[in-house]
C-alpha cells in the first residue's frame, strides 16, 4: 500500500533541529546508502541551523560554490577554526564512514578522530557525521557519549531523526519528514570529501611547470577545483597527459 505524503512543516521541521542541535557536545550521525541525499541533506540542516542561529560558523570537507561553508579537510585547521573564536560551529565530516572505519580502529585517523570529540565540547561546537554503514563505523564514535542521535536517509525524499538521548518534539524519540526539501547550497555531488591529519604542506621549489604547481595543490593538498580557478574540463587536460607520461615511464621500467 503506498504510503499517504506528509508535508514537511518549516515548524515541525525547525523544532525538530532544535532538539537535536540546540545542546553542547552534540554529534549527530547521517546514515543512508549511496545516492540517498546524506550530503545534500547534511548541507540542508547547516541552512536552518544558520537562520535559527543555532550556529553562526559552518565548515565542513564537503566543496561548496559561495561563502556561508568554509572548506576545511585537515585536522590541524579544523582544531583552529574551533578554537578561533567564542562563536557557536557546525562541521559536516562527508565520507565519514570512510576515513574512520571499524577495521582500522587503532589507525593514527581514527585515534586522532575520536580524540577530537572532547575538543568538539570544549569549543561549543556541534558535528555531524556522514556514513553509509553503521556497522562499519568506528564504534567508539557511536557511544551515547558522544553520539546524540542519528538520521536515517533511506531516499532522497525521506527523513527519520532517532534521538539516543531524549523526546523529540513528537513526543517520541523518533521523527519522520518527508518529502524534504532540497539545500540551497551549490556543491559538486562527485567531488571528494578528503580529510588529512596534516596541513597542506609547500609546492616544492623544483617544481617550476604550472601545471604540475596545479597538479600537486589539488592531489597532494586537496585543493578544491574552484579554489584553483579551473573548470573540471581543464584540470582533466592537465591531469590526462600527467598520468600517461607516467605509465610510460612504468612501462619501460
Amino acid at each position: 500500500m503506498q504510503q499517504q505524503q506528509k508535508q514537511v512543516t518549516d515548524n515541525d521541521f525547525d523544532m525538530c533541529i532544535k532538539a537535536f542541535f540546540d545542546q553542547p557536545a552534540t554529534m549527530i550521525l547521517i546514515v543512508g546508502d549511496w545516492k540517498t541525499g546524506k550530503t545534500d541533506f547534511s548541507l540542508l540542516l547547516a541552512e536552518r541551523m544558520l537562520k535559527l542561529g543555532i550556529v553562526s560558523k559552518v565548515a565542513s570537507n564537503i566543496e561548496t560554490k559561495g561563502n556561508s561553508i568554509t572548506f576545511i579537510s585537515d585536522l590541524p585547521t579544523l582544531r583552529e577554526w574551533l578554537y578561533g573564536d567564542n562563536i557557536r560551529k557546525l562541521y559536516i565530516f562527508d565520507e565519514a564512514g570512510l576515513h574512520v572505519h571499524r577495521r582500522r580502529s587503532m589507525s593514527a585517523k581514527n585515534i586522532a578522530v575520536v580524540t577530537l570529540m572532547p575538543e568538539i565540547s570544549k569549543a561549543r561546537a556541534r558535528l555531524i557525521m556522514i556514513l553509509h554503514n553503521l556497522e562499519g563505523f568506528d564504534k567508539e564514535l557511536t557511544s551515547t557519549v558522544w553520539c546524540k542521535g542519528l538520521i536515517e536517509k533511506d531516499n532522497k525524499y525521506h527523513a527519520r531523526f532517532i534521538s539516543f538521548t531524549k523526546p523529540l518534539p513528537n513526543g517520541e524519540f523518533s521523527m519522520e519528514f518527508y518529502p524534504v526539501p532540497k539545500t540551497n547550497i551549490p556543491f559538486d555531488p562527485y567531488a571528494l570529501a578528503p580529510f588529512k591529519l596534516t596541513r597542506p604542506t609547500q609546492i616544492p621549489s623544483t617544481l617550476k611547470d604550472k601545471e604540475l604547481q596545479i597538479l600537486w595543490e589539488w592531489a597532494v593538498n586537496n585543493k578544491p577545483i574552484h579554489q584553483l580557478g579551473l573548470h573540471p574540463q581543464q584540470l582533466n587536460r592537465i591531469v590526462r597527459p600527467f598520468v600517461e607520461n607516467v605509465l610510460k615511464a612504468k612501462a619501460k621500467e
